[in-house]
């Protein structure tokens, strides 16, 4: 038996003795507990008490999950960071209540789970480990090695998921495919080096979801309609997911590019987010942000980030996470949630699912068809290189940021429609 029936009140107790007749049958059930048919039948419809012996016998023929919808069924009660904390403390050291609570979560979270279970969180420990390994290779080797996992690392929110390594090599390809190769066997030495020493399945998992780009990715978009777009947003239920998914589909940028941004790069007066990022292969400085979606960010996601922050702020410092960096952030939420839950709404609508990379070519896509110049779209987007960019902008082309926004109010996508 998993739980204290003593604890229990009449009709929690009624309703274990309920769900093992809809299992047993009456003159089973009755027969196992070693009642009658017709005492039985009185514990369940009336308020007969019920003898303790009665409820344990019942409750040790049902299974973990049987006996959480006995007991609870989807009763939704307040539960704090630190009760939290505490259920997950009691499972680690109490067998028997890690399987009823597993089951459990299985049970009411198993596609959810399943998600989140292809993820592995990378730890600066992590990191300083990988980096002791490289010992003994060339000091070269070593700042290349190292050089591209960090950069690898802050882009996807040093989470390693294989739709998360797959939209990186897919973005990088884009830009340099010896960008794409140099990091995908930094990723794949790091998933055989350290990811394996901890979890050898999802080591496994990870290392075979990607290969290393040969030549330019042939990987091709799934072909979007604005519509589609606005219906999935519809079906977000996560807050958080439903903000980073607006803002990747109406600003084109980088999944890690969104994912990383702090707060006090969203500037809602001018309607700018201060991407403000430039490396050897790309340039992304400002994107902008329509009014419609301004509006929705300080009614409705920025209240919600805040209380969520509030709440979890204690959690958060209890399992030694640094607080201060992980308030900064525009997205304080592990991004394979964030994933799960579009995709989610991706199925809900659709019937399928399609990467989050495919945003940025829908937008890419949509600019082009309403007559945005190729070049422009390229500026919006952060695909020209530095010294690209630069000499379009010293040359040949002339573009200011007040031309920029305009171009984008009136012919980037909109997922929000005017009130």
């Amino acid at each position: 038996m998993l739980i204290d029936v003593s604890k229990l009140d009449e009709e929690q107790r009624r309703r274990i003795l309920k769900k093992v007749i809809e299992k047993l049958g009456l003159s089973y059930a009755a027969k196992e507990l070693g009642v009658g048919r017709s005492t039985l039948y009185r514990y369940v419809h009336t308020d007969q008490s019920i003898p303790i012996e009665v409820v344990k016998k019942a409750a040790d023929m049902l299974a973990p999950d049987e006996l959480s919808d006995a007991i609870y069924g989807m009763k939704v009660v307040e539960v704090d960071a630190t009760t939290a904390l505490s259920v997950v403390i009691k499972a680690m050291k109490d067998e028997k209540f890690r399987n009823f609570f597993v089951s459990v979560l299985y049970q009411y979270l198993g596609d959810y789970l399943k998600n989140v279970s292809s993820t592995y969180i990378v730890t600066e420990e992590d990191v300083k480990k990988f980096e002791k390994s490289l010992q003994g290779k060339s000091k070269s080797t070593i700042d290349m090695r190292m050089r591209y996992l960090r950069r690898a690392l802050a882009e996807i929110g040093y989470e390693l998921s294989p739709d998360g390594i797959r939209d990186l090599l897919a973005e990088l390809s884009e830009e340099s495919i010896n960008v794409a190769r140099h990091t995908a066997n930094s990723l794949k030495l790091f998933i055989k080096t350290i990811v394996r020493e901890k979890n050898l399945q999802l080591a496994q998992l990870l290392y075979n979801s990607f290969k290393v780009p040969k030549s330019k990715y042939k990987y091709k978009p799934q072909p979007l309609l604005l519509e589609t777009l606005r219906k999935i947003f519809d079906n977000i239920d996560h807050l958080g997911a439903k903000a980073f998914f607006l803002l990747l589909a109406e600003s084109g940028l980088r999944v890690g590019e969104v994912y990383s941004l702090k707060i006090d790069q969203l500037d809602l007066e001018n309607r700018i987010i201060k991407v403000m990022k430039e490396t050897e292969t790309k340039r992304a400085y400002i994107s902008f942000i329509h009014l419609e979606t301004v509006k929705w960010l300080q009614e409705v996601y920025l209240p919600y980030r805040e209380e969520f922050i509030r709440t979890y702020e204690f959690a958060v410092k209890q399992i030694g996470a640094d607080v201060e960096a992980w308030k900064q952030k525009l997205f304080p939420f592990q991004l394979a949630d964030l994933r799960a839950s579009i995709k989610e709404a991706m199925r809900k609508t659709i019937g399928k699912e399609f990467r989050l990379y495919d945003l940025r070519s829908f937008f890419a896509s949509y600019m082009i068809k309403n007559g945005v110049s190729p070049m422009i779209v390229n500026l919006l987007q952060g695909r020209a290189p530095p010294t690209q960019f630069q000499i379009l902008q010293n040359h040949y082309f002339v573009v200011s940021e007040i031309e920029l926004q305009k171009i984008f109010d009136e012919k980037g996508p909109k997922i929000l429609s005017p009130k």
